[in-house]
């Protein structure tokens, strides 16, 4: 059976977090019935992708497109041929677009499944025909780089709605805070990082969102999705079904067992 690949490591916990997604969307009944999936894990490799979008003139970093294009050679080395990167951020056009031409350019026959497009895929499918107004939970890269509108077209009747300024903040400290935030504390979820989450997603909700992506791979870890009187998207969850379903669809649970 060939292999599907996580580029993980940005953050970590997330990265465990895909896989997990992976392993509980496929139909097994026994070891041998899951499938091959590799995840690499490097985060030394790859500069975090906030601080990258977010640097001012006097600040060198990296582009994370390189540490990623390591990881996936790697998977590629492996034996992997679909793979994801476990980060919304990521998706940014100043980091992806350089990571896919190197892929291009590279690895040919290596494809990498984007989270953004299977997630805005899924909704346009799945949500009522009136869902039109769609909440953004993300990180402050995300928001600066406008990641999620690069993939919305003019007649998709989508409108998305982020945070105040203040809101943007509270999200980004309950995925960044040494003291509370996610990536600090994966092992044990802070309830005042739930709470923020969980606050904003009403605060949302009030603005007149019909459903709300959790546009950062750190939020679902929590966020119970089930929670809320409107769907809460995890794109990390639609993007790994959908791997899935690249490499063995007779393998893949049922949406409404899943979703």
């Amino acid at each position: 059976m060939k292999s599907i690949g996580v580029i993980g490591g940005v953050g970590p916990q997330a990265g465990l977090d895909f896989i997990q997604k992976i392993l509980t969307n496929t139909i097994a009944k026994k070891d041998q019935d899951h499938i091959n999936c590799m995840l690499i894990s490097c985060p030394s490799l790859i500069p975090d992708r906030t601080g990258f979008l977010l640097q001012n003139e006097e600040e060198k970093i990296e582009n994370p497109a390189y540490g990623m294009f390591e990881s996936a050679k790697c998977l590629y080395l492996a034996g992997v041929r679909y793979a994801v990167v476990a980060c919304n951020t990521a998706h940014s056009s100043q980091i992806y677009k350089p990571f896919c031409t190197m892929i291009e350019e590279s690895l040919p026959e290596f494809k990498i499944i984007n989270m953004l497009e299977t997630c805005l895929a899924y909704i346009k499918k799945n949500l009522p025909l009136n869902t039109s107004r769609i909440g953004l939970l993300a990180t402050k890269g995300t928001y600066k780089s406008r990641v999620y509108h690069e993939y919305i077209n003019a007649d998709d009747n989508i409108e998305l709605i982020e945070p105040e300024i203040q809101g943007q903040e509270r999200i980004h400290q309950a995925i960044y805070s040494e003291k509370y935030g996610i990536k600090a504390n994966s092992k044990e979820i802070k309830p005042q990082a739930r709470d923020w989450i969980s606050y904003e997603i009403y605060r949302l909700i009030d603005r007149g969102a019909d459903a709300v992506i959790l546009g950062c791979t750190e939020l679902p870890l929590a966020v119970p999705l089930q929670n809320y009187n409107i769907p809460i998207i995890d794109p990390g969850l639609i993007a790994a079904r959908n791997l899935i379903e690249l490499i063995a669809p007779e393998k893949l649970l049922d949406k409404n067992e899943s979703l």
